[in-house]
């Protein structure tokens, strides 16, 4: 729920006349912490009766009959959506999902900012884990520095894939001294609930598949352009084995409160990019006689692609130190 600024499982009513209301499933204590993070001064914890909590809100706004349009019901546990059919059986309900998600996709400017300030988190701990890798540390120390700083800076949340002790990118499960050569990373931070990502292959090399991918697709993104077709310029700069594991580990998407929104770059999707779109691109490219990552962040302006620029995060100085 983007008015949160988390992940919230509940419902949130607007009417037309009248104040807002959200009504969570999530548990009672973090209804104080979620208040802070939301302009709408009405949310409590409803559970399973979130639906009668729905219908007293409309009829305290005069709302007794008419349409209400619905959007996201499939977030709902199957009680609390249950419970809300039930109580809104006196109104014409209509799916509203297409044309919220099509509002969705496109970030306000408070919104872009916010992602950012996340792709700058994303950036530091990229450049901590380069610099302690090319050092000398294992590929698991890179990971966890990466996640230190990343926490260091201020990100919410931070998710993270990388070479551990084979090729394929997997998360973080145990220290290991083992330094594996290309040294493969997947960061993604989050900030005020929005999400930036950031590919490290070290040593660098713009030439690799992954990297020509990557590019292929971003020339290839424009206004009115079929997913299918971003996603068709990219595979085709790859080996058998390289489309093989980029399409296991997804091309990429809309970027904002999820990293992979809609539209999908995948092959098969016939969705269109529309101009303020921002996109998340990834390859991860196994074949060849080199594993390599790339990515990108892109906004979709009038004439093709522009680079997101992130805004540089710095370290807070550390004010004491406590030995046990």
């Amino acid at each position: 729920m983007f008015l949160v600024g988390y992940n919230v499982d509940g419902v949130f009513v607007l009417p037309a006349q009248g104040e807002p209301a959200i009504f969570t499933n999530s548990g009672s204590r973090e209804s104080f912490f979620l208040r802070e993070l939301t302009w709408v001064s009405d949310l409590s914890h409803r559970g399973a009766q979130t639906g009668a909590a729905v219908a007293e809100t409309l009829r305290s706004c005069g709302v007794t009959s008419g349409r209400i349009g619905v959007a996201g019901l499939q977030v709902l546990a199957v009680q609390p959506y249950n419970d809300l059919v039930r109580n809104l059986a006196a109104y014409q309900i209509e799916d509203f999902t297409p044309g919220y998600r099509a509002l969705r996709q496109k970030l306000r400017p408070r919104e872009r900012a916010a992602m950012r300030v996340a792709f700058g988190m994303a950036d530091a701990a990229a450049i901590a884990a380069e610099k302690i890798y090319a050092a000398g540390a294992s590929n698991a120390s890179a990971v966890i520095e990466a996640e230190r700083v990343a926490r260091r800076v201020g990100a919410w949340d931070v998710r993270i894939l990388s070479n551990l002790d084979g090729d394929e990118l997997r998360p973080f499960e145990r220290l290991s001294d083992e330094r594996r050569d290309p040294f493969l990373m997947w960061v993604a931070t989050r900030y005020q609930g929005y999400w930036a990502a950031r590919a490290v292959n070290v040593p660098a090399d713009p030439k690799s598949e992954a990297a020509r991918a990557v590019a292929a697709m971003s020339a290839a993104a424009r206004p009115g352009a079929p997913a299918g077709e971003i996603a068709a310029a990219g595979l085709v700069c790859l080996s058998e084995a390289s489309r093989r594991t980029a399409l296991a580990y997804g091309l990429g998407g809309c970027i904002g409160l999820a990293m992979d929104a809609p539209p999908l770059i995948r092959p098969d999707s016939r969705e269109v990019l529309a101009r303020g779109m921002t996109l998340l691109l990834h390859v991860f490219a196994e074949g060849g006689d080199r594993p390599s990552l790339a990515g990108a962040m892109i906004e979709i302006g009038a004439n093709g692609a522009q680079t997101v620029d992130a805004i540089p995060a710095s370290l807070p100085p550390i004010t004491a130190t406590v030995c046990a």
